[in-house]
């Protein structure tokens, strides 16, 4: 029995030297206090480097007292919950020497010990830390700021180039209107006395000059349509006089008429739209058809599609064409699809082409209705 005594006593002292050790030797600050008094029982050297006072000083204090005054209240509740929950956050802001203010933080755990209670507390500095917490937030708040400031700068650009992009485009149109009004005042009408000439000479001439004249009648009467055709192009006036949706059936009943081709329009409009949009999505709508009568011989139906979807109007043509390879178009000269998307993103819109060999063509332009509104302001 003594032997088993003396035993259970060397693994005591191993235990607590093995303790002391640790407690010693401690990267963190450690201090052993009276739970029911606050009376500092113990601590470590790390703990006297962050309190700045010495061991035997700090075995004479309560634990609050390494602490500014205000803190008292702060130290007691701390305690007081480490020692009914058997373990508690500790985090401290204190001003030291010079006004230095250190930021410490860790845990309490309560335990008894030979009946008594007390709490153990391990803290560090966590001065640095903060710090560091403190400069990445002010940063962020400085980038943040930064960031907001672009973000003006940027929405002050883009309505700048909204207005300048409406009013390029309404002197593009002016300028065609102006293009279209000249080839008529000058063009057409001599073109048409052309005609009316050459049907007088070919009826007061003889055998031997009526040919050539029907010749130059004819060539008269194909130029005509030619700049007529160049003038729709230039200028639709029917647009501003019927609207975009009339003018879609048009040119589908042309198409059906010419190339025999089916056709199938579904609109949804329920309001007028902004002659700049109304403009863009027709010229959009008239060089598809024109890519598609350019290879009418595969092409049996068109569908349009032309609605309202959350804030946007959008129009979808398709046909069940020979279709093509995009990659390999993107590579040469695009042409008429490279001009349809830009014009849909003069208008702060989205042009998407779908496309392949033997599957048909979609087009799909998407355009928001609220940019016709900032461009008019």
């Amino acid at each position: 029995m003594e032997d088993t005594s003396i035993m259970k006593e060397c693994e005591f002292d191993q235990s607590n030297g093995i303790y002391r050790m640790l407690f010693e030797t401690s990267a963190d600050a450690i201090v052993l206090i009276d739970a029911l008094t606050g009376q500092i029982v113990n601590c470590n050297k790390e703990y006297e480097l962050l309190t700045g006072f010495k061991f035997e000083d700090l075995i004479k204090m309560e634990i609050w007292d390494t602490h500014p005054a205000n803190q008292r209240k702060k130290c007691t509740s701390i305690m007081r919950k480490t020692l009914k929950q058997g373990y508690g956050k500790v985090e401290f802001d204190d001003v030291r020497a010079k006004g230095a203010v250190i930021h410490s933080e860790g845990k309490g755990r309560a335990f008894t010990l030979n009946g008594k209670a007390y709490i153990q507390i391990v803290v560090r500095n966590s001065t640095e830390e903060v710090q560091r917490n403190q400069e990445l937030e002010l940063k962020v708040k400085e980038r943040t700021s930064e960031l907001r400031d672009t973000m003006r700068k940027l929405k002050v650009y883009n309505q700048k180039l909204r207005k300048l992009t409406s009013e390029y485009l309404r002197a593009q149109e002016k300028e065609r209107k102006r293009i279209a009004i000249e080839l008529h005042d000058r063009v057409t009408q001599d073109l048409i006395n052309l005609c009316h000439l050459a049907n007088e000479l070919k009826e007061q001439s003889d055998e031997s000059i009526r040919i050539p004249v029907e010749n130059v009648l004819s060539r008269a009467k194909n130029a005509l349509a030619e700049t007529r055709n160049i003038m729709r192009t230039l200028y639709p006036s029917t647009l501003a006089r019927y609207g975009l949706i009339e003018m879609m059936r048009q040119e589908l009943g042309n198409l059906e008429s010419k190339a025999g081709i089916s056709t199938q329009l579904k609109d949804n409009q329920p309001i007028k739209l902004d002659p700049i949009i109304e403009t863009t999505l027709y010229r959009i709508f008239h060089e598809a058809l024109l890519n598609i009568e350019n290879h009418s011989c595969s092409t049996k139906n068109i569908w349009v599609n032309i609605g309202y979807q959350s804030g946007f109007v959008k129009m979808d043509i398709k046909d069940n064409g020979v279709g093509f390879d995009i990659k390999s178009v993107q590579t040469k000269d695009p042409g008429g699809l490279e001009g349809m998307r830009q014009r849909a993103e003069l208008v702060d819109g989205h042009f998407d082409l779908e496309s392949n060999p033997g599957k048909g063509t979609k087009i799909s332009v998407k355009i928001p209705i609220h940019t016709s509104d900032e461009i008019i302001r």
